[in-house]
Formats: structure tokens, sequence, C-alpha cells
């Protein structure tokens, strides 16, 4: 499991476009068959920050991503309400993102109370220590830019990643680049939340808060445990049940109930959760009476029919 030390750069100059956005990206190539898993990871901005001088023309917000596919920008908007710009890149927990890096440096009215401090995926604590792995032989270092249009800013950021690389088998590799591969196709929007009034809230969760303490349940009794588990000795007398019996307790204990309601039903001294231990033949449906006799082999082997 060697560990290797990754350093690169991407620079250059990049020309805004007539939409107000920039993209570039550069390919690190890795060697095939391996699990990469990221030991320490850090990015450093080699312009140092942005300004924020009325007619500079250095871009007002970027993104950095490392990732194992290219960056597809998306119809997701980023930054404070009353500044948001469009197209920006996945979020941050998206399966695809192994780092991500933003910085606002210029809302659209140069109002420093809008600015968008830098920050980072993971966090400088957690990408000192492992984080994410991945299969792919290569990474994608891309820098996605907002700010003035038909402007030529130049770009200058330095990657420095800590790798130990794990071989891998064919299968494992396989699987990891395609599940890659899928996961680096653009996700247009994403909308993942469930939105409530704060006043029904309780009525779309458990609503034991009305009554207090846990939810009823029904124990089963000792006439019913032991009728169930035959824990009796071999020739003591014991109460019989009919497979008809247990099939109707069974299909009690799983009815419907109140939401304040013990689950199964207390005639039948039969709790839901004795459902978990079924026995063969009770709610699977018949047994045959006469299963295929065993044949065996002259050396005593069974034949499997």
């Amino acid at each position: 499991m060697p560990i290797n030390e990754i350093r690169d750069t991407i620079q250059g100059t990049i020309e805004i476009g007539d939409d107000g956005r920039g993209y570039m990206t550069r390919k690190i190539n890795m060697l095939e068959g391996f699990r990469n898993e990221i030991i320490s990871i850090d990015v450093f901005n080699d312009n140092l920050t942005f300004r924020n001088e009325v007619g500079y023309t250095e871009p007002t917000a970027y993104q950095v991503y490392i990732s194992p596919y290219p960056i597809q920008p998306t119809d997701e908007l980023w930054g404070p309400q009353d500044s948001q710009l469009p197209n920006s890149g996945p979020m941050a927990g998206d399966e695809q993102v192994l780092f991500k890096m933003q910085e606002m440096t210029k809302s659209a009215e140069l109002n420093t109370s809008n600015l968008q401090p830098l920050n980072q995926f993971p966090s400088k604590q957690l990408a000192a220590t492992p984080t994410n792995t991945w299969y792919s032989s290569h990474v994608y270092l891309t820098v996605l830019l907002w700010g003035q249009e038909t402007v030529e800013c130049s770009i200058k950021y330095s990657l420095f990643m800590k790798i130990k690389q794990t071989k891998a088998n064919s299968t494992s590799v396989a699987m990891g680049q395609y599940k890659e591969f899928l996961d680096s196709q653009a996700r247009l929007l994403t909308d993942t939340m469930v939105s409530y009034d704060p006043l029904d809230v309780p009525g779309y969760t458990f609503p034991m808060w009305k009554y207090g303490g846990i939810r009823p349940e029904i124990m089963i009794s000792g006439t019913t445990a032991l009728r169930y588990f035959n824990r009796v000795a071999a020739a003591a007398n014991q109460e019989m049940t009919s497979r008809g019996a247990l099939e109707t307790a069974y299909q009690q204990a799983t009815g419907m109930v109140n939401f304040d309601a013990a689950f199964g039903d207390p005639a039948d001294n039969l709790p839901e959760w004795i459902t978990l231990m079924d026995v063969a033949g009770v709610t699977s449906g018949e047994l045959r009476q006469y299963p295929p006799p065993l044949k065996f082999f002259d050396n005593g082997n069974t034949m499997m029919l």
C-alpha cells in the first residue's frame, strides 16, 4: 500500500464568455487498477485573493473542484440571496466531488456585506485526515469562474494530495469506475427536501408526545410461549393448537391498528414481533405431506434430485 504525493498546478489565461462565465480543467493521470484513498489534500491560490475595486477585471467568484471526471455546470444557483450566480457546479455532497473550494469576492452591487468568504469541503480539519476514495485512473482539477464579460483572467492554482494506493481486484475496479462514470453525469437540479408547515410537523411524525412514554406493546403469555416453543418434557401432556388457529393469530398480529394502540390482538396473546420467528408452513403455505424419497449412491452419499 504505497503512499504517493501528487503536486500539480493549473494555470493559464481564460476569457470570461458573454454569459459572464469561464471554465478550465486539467487531467492528472494515475496508475490503473488501484483503490485510491485521500490521506490529505490542499489547494492553494497562487494569485492570492480577488479584490473588490470598481473596474477590477478579476472574476467576482470562483469554484475549484477535484473529481474523478470533469465537473459539469448545473442549473443550480449559488451565493447570497440578493446576488446569486447561475450555473454552479455540483454541491459538495455530490458523490463525484472529492474536494470543493469556493469564494465570492465581489457581489453584483459591490457591497462588501454580501461577500462570501473562502470555504471548502472537506473542511481544513477533515482534509488533513483520510476522506474520499475512488478507483478511476485519473482525477480532474476544474475551475469555474464568474465575472465581467469578455475579460481575460489569469488563473493559478496549486494542488497537493497525499494518496494511499491499494491494489484492488479487477471486479472492484471495474464496478468503482462504472459508478464514478455514472456519478459524473450532469444532474442539473437537486431537490431532496420535504417541506412542512411548522404547525403541521407533529402530525407528520410520531404523535406519542400527546400520550407520553413509549408505544404500548402486547406481551406474549407464558402459556402461549410454551405452546409455541414447545419447551415441555418429551412425554408430558401439552396443549396443542391447530394450523388454522396459528394462521388466524399471525394475520391478526400484523393487522392495522390505531396509532395509539398496541400491535397485535390481545385476545390471541400473540404480539406482532412473534411473526419474526415464524415457522415454515404456517404463513408460507401448505407443506408436502409426502416429501420426495431420498436416493443414495452406492457409497452412501445422498443423490440430489
